[in-house]
């Protein structure tokens, strides 16, 4: 009888072991919500390794590296006209926040909260220079401008924005031969 209690135990075990135990890779980190607990537990983040919980707590693993995002826009200048621009933001977030960002965005903060800051930012700094100074004179100050203002709003958000990069500048055809001449 014990031995078939035990290999009873021991099928049952192993049902239930992928819920019980998990593994974080190294450029991941993860939070666990307790159901019958303190709820959502912001502060414990878990770092990579093999690791233990309940079966009825729900993990919620995120990437912490570095990745990418590319958009295309149409911004309008400072005299109103339209520039089509093609942008690539870097970001990842904060490794020991993201309890709080999974509080406040879940997993598609990139969606809800980086897009449309890195968006809106363009569209608010293109709109304080003309489409030549944004082609020629000033396109590294603009860059910089983009990448300061959206740094500063992820950052209160606990995602880190290293990089928002001007890929390429369309000008209407009229203005692009003018400044070309």
């Amino acid at each position: 009888p014990y031995i078939i209690l035990g290999i009873i135990a021991l099928f049952v075990i192993m049902g239930i072991s992928s819920s019980i135990f998990y593994t974080i890779g190294p450029s991941e980190r993860a939070i666990i919500f307790y159901k019958f607990g303190m709820g959502l537990d912001k502060d414990n983040v878990i770092a990579q390794g093999f690791h233990m919980k309940a079966p009825w707590n729900d993990l919620y693993v995120y990437s912490v590296n570095e990745t990418s995002s590319d958009e295309n826009m149409d911004v309008l200048d400072k005299s109103g006209l339209s520039i089509h621009v093609d942008i690539t933001v870097r970001y990842n977030p904060m490794p020991d926040k993201i309890g709080y960002i999974h509080e406040k965005f879940t997993k598609n903060y990139v969606t809800v909260l980086v897009i449309p800051e890195v968006r809106s930012t363009v569209r608010q700094v293109m709109g304080r220079y003309t489409a030549e100074e944004i082609y020629s004179t000033k396109r590294a100050e603009v860059e910089t401008a983009i990448r300061t203002e959206t740094e500063k709003i992820l950052q209160q958000n606990f995602v880190n924005s290293p990089a928002v990069l001007i890929r390429s500048i369309l000008l209407p055809e009229q203005i692009k031969g003018a400044i070309e001449n």
